[in-house]
């Protein structure tokens, strides 16, 4: 009994640190035209630096792990700030932190807990643009470093005890590709992380009878589809996404795939701060099977004799953002400039293109007079011949 209480408490403590935004395209900076969960295939121009703050809160039925209060519901808020900052042209990078309330233990213990969580280096190309700017293409890369300190909880996306790292391709449709700001863009995502965990821990803690270790390299995929549509100052997002594992130890919380819809606004206060606010709703994911044991110390929050304990993942989670500028200085003018300039390379494309076929038809028209009096020559030949 002891041992189960421990192992819940460290279990609950492991939900407040576990990172909300675990792997790429959920949240870390999806981009200035990206959705809550789907990247954009838009880079940070060059010399632009940018924060995007991304919270969550949810709740779910679980239990204490104190002898005084067994069944609570486990709240988790948390927040997610990325920096994106544009090295040259097609390329920017992004450096993620995670911050947790946990006010489970301020309910029981009558304190608050708030610590870092996991860090995040990402490394993203953007901005390739076909069609004629219609479409962009971009792809990224991404390494988890634990800094958080806790494996394998519950409610949240598997993480191992090792670095890991992930892969995204990026894909968006601009319905307006001069103006970009003023039109509906579709954003497709699809990408593979790999968490390194061969040989590695899974129990959430080693002080049980039989801790697990994974005998494989867990993969999992990930996949996201979001809409943006803007109404002036407002911009409408939509967004389904979700995660399917491949090789997950059977002693993995999350083993089971997920797959959330996420309705959500955003609000342009200027041209160089935003806020917004959005909720995911679990549509797929409810299927537990995993693996629980009281020897390898993997426990299901909240199960009794008579309740059946916290689902896989929260049915609902609510979300809200604040992003804003940093650089350049003049914030209101520079991207309106940045606007002017690819609006101004785009004209002169295509001037130089509408100049390259009147020289064309000019050659087509040379070709055609020459010919008529060639054929005129003939003609005049034919007929002197005749006579």
């Amino acid at each position: 009994m002891i041992l189960r209480t421990l192992t819940t408490t460290i279990l609950l403590c492991g939900v407040a640190c576990a990172s909300v935004y675990a792997q790429l395209g959920e949240g870390l900076g999806t981009g200035k035209f990206g959705t809550f969960n789907t990247y954009s295939a838009y880079s940070v121009e060059p010399g632009f630096l940018s924060t995007s703050n991304q919270g969550r809160m949810f709740v779910a039925a679980g239990q204490s792990g104190f002898s005084s209060v067994k069944n609570v519901n486990l709240w988790q808020a948390s927040n997610n700030m990325t920096v994106s900052y544009g090295i040259i042209d097609h390329f920017d990078a992004l450096f993620s932190i995670v911050t947790y309330q946990d006010l489970n233990l301020r309910a029981v213990r009558g304190s608050q807990s708030s610590v870092p969580g996991d860090l995040y280096l990402t490394l993203r190309t953007g901005s390739h643009d076909l069609m004629d700017g219609r479409l962009g293409l971009g792809a990224a890369i991404t390494g988890r470093f634990p800094t958080g300190g806790q494996q394998n909880v519950p409610l949240e996306i598997y993480k191992s005890e090792n670095i890991e790292a992930g892969l995204l391709a990026m894909g968006s449709f601009y319905g307006n590709p001069y103006y970009k700001e003023q039109s509906f863009v579709l954003n497709f995502d699809v990408g593979i992380w790999s968490h390194n965990d061969n040989g590695s821990l899974i129990s959430p803690t080693k002080n049980v009878v039989s801790p697990v270790k994974s005998d494989k390299n867990t993969l999992h995929l990930q996949y996201a589809l979001g809409i943006l549509y803007p109404l002036g100052a407002v911009e409408l997002m939509l967004d389904a996404h979700g995660v399917s594992y491949v090789g997950a130890n059977k002693s993995i919380y999350s083993r089971e795939p997920n797959f959330y819809v996420t309705p959500g606004l955003r609000y342009n206060l200027r041209s160089w701060i935003n806020v917004g606010t959005y909720v995911d709703i679990l549509v797929a994911g409810k299927t537990d099977k995993t693996a629980y044991s009281q020897s390898t110390g993997v426990l299901k929050p909240g199960e009794t004799s008579t309740s059946k304990g916290a689902p896989n993942y929260a049915s609902w989670r609510l979300g809200f953002s604040l992003g804003f500028n940093i650089l350049p200085l003049n914030l209101s003018a520079a991207p309106t400039e940045q606007r002017r300039r690819r609006l101004l390379d785009r004209l002169v494309e295509e001037e130089k293109g509408a100049q390259k076929a009147s020289t064309q038809l000019e050659k087509l028209k040379t070709v055609r007079v020459n010919a008529e009096k060639e054929l005129d020559k003939i003609r005049q030949e034919l007929e002197g011949g005749g006579q």
